[in-house]
């Protein structure tokens, strides 16, 4: 268990996800096992013990958009409602809990949240989640939360500009040491999609490793597949995107087998759009920019079709909500390789190579980022 802890804490540092050293993760079995933060350790294991449940994370995140978001808040708000569709589907709504001096409430405030949702946001701390079955359920719900947070943050911002002393130059910095150019041409796929089913595992292993690295989706988000013959290879649900090697399905067009019963929730949708587009590769991130501006797409001068630029915004849930139908039809309509779907992600496509389709998802988030700033120069003299 103790090697188990150690290797999600380094998880959170290497995706770049929290502060070294202001993480803290703790387990319950038989005993209570705890590793990092001594401070964050102590509280962690009050919660365990409070909440009874398996597993808690308490880490402060590399950047403070949780912190800014409940300081803009006004005082009486008890909880953030964000957009994005994986917080609505999961998360709900993230609780604020404001410091209080008197020890017990302040524990009292946070294990109260606890019961009622997956994590929280607390002052002078960061984001608290737990799991009541494993260390990677509240590993999974932490990551949850960031990305929510994140994406709220950039949303309100974009809407009434800073509201905080020196938050404009918290941002400028954000861009300028942060947001570098992506890389895609560094990774080696193969120039065209193979045919036999292991090298095809292995290419889809390799576009979910570098989509991962390039911050263009969280691992636990996002799907892949590709087409062989009859079959249509995909992640399975909740599978790492960083850890695709036994974690993709080969589901047959025909439905003469039950592989799909593993497979993403998005499997109606890939299909879909194969089917209507006659592409080989599929692949689908979040990256944070992306769902950002989707929330300010306006429909287009020709069609009806809203529109970042020329490329197409789409509406619709994942699973059977809606996708099948939105998705092929905006990528019939414009003939492009990339949609994005408000609140949710983008998905690209590709008739030759992996590296395609990365590519494409990076151009997206690319455009969305410089649009972003470039909308929030305008606004407000950034």
């Amino acid at each position: 268990m103790q090697t188990q802890l150690e290797r999600y804490t380094q998880r959170l540092i290497d995706e770049q996800c929290a502060k070294p050293g202001k993480i803290a993760i703790c387990s319950q079995n038989d005993r209570i096992c705890r590793f990092g933060n001594q401070d964050f350790v102590k509280l962690g294991q009050q919660i365990i013990q409070e909440l009874d449940c398996a597993s808690v994370i308490v880490a402060e995140p590399l950047h403070p958009f949780p912190f800014l978001l409940l300081f803009r808040a006004p005082p009486g708000l008890a909880a953030l409602v964000p957009r994005d569709s994986e917080s609505r589907s999961s998360l709900h709504d993230i609780p604020l809990i404001r410091h209080c001096q008197n020890p017990t409430d302040f524990l009292s405030k946070i294990c109260t949240a606890l019961r009622k949702r997956k994590g929280c946001i607390v002052e002078n701390i960061g984001l608290i989640s737990h799991g009541s079955l494993t260390v990677e359920q509240s590993y999974i719900a932490w990551s949850s939360l960031l990305h929510a947070t994140t994406i709220k943050y950039f949303e309100d911002l974009l809407t009434t500009g800073p509201q905080l002393f020196e938050e404009k130059q918290v941002i400028i910095q954000y861009r300028n040491s942060y947001l570098k150019p992506f890389d895609t041409a560094s990774f080696p796929f193969l120039p065209r999609l193979p045919d036999h089913s292991q090298t095809i595992i292995s290419e889809m292993s390799l576009a979910g490793q570098a989509t991962v690295q390039l911050g263009l989706v969280d691992s636990f988000f996002g799907n892949i597949s590709c087409v062989s013959a009859n079959t249509l290879y995909i992640s399975e649900t909740s599978a790492r995107l960083d850890e695709l090697q036994c974690q993709i399905d080969p589901v047959p067009f025909d439905g003469s087998s039950t592989a799909g019963i593993t497979a993403s929730s998005e499997l109606p949708a890939h299909r879909a759009i194969i089917c209507a587009t006659g592409c080989k590769a599929i692949l689908h991130g979040h990256p944070r920019f992306s769902v950002v501006m989707s929330f300010f797409a306006v429909p287009g001068t020709s069609d009806d079709v809203c529109r970042i630029d020329s490329i197409p915004v789409v509406d619709g849930e994942g699973g059977v909500g809606g996708l099948a139908e939105s998705l092929p039809r905006a990528f019939n309509l414009t003939g492009g390789k990339a949609v994005i779907v408000r609140g949710h992600g983008v998905f690209t496509i590709s008739n030759t190579d992996f590296g395609e389709a990365l590519a494409e998802l990076a151009i997206v988030e690319q455009h969305c980022r410089d649009t972003y700033f470039a909308l929030l120069q305008e606004r407000y003299h950034f």
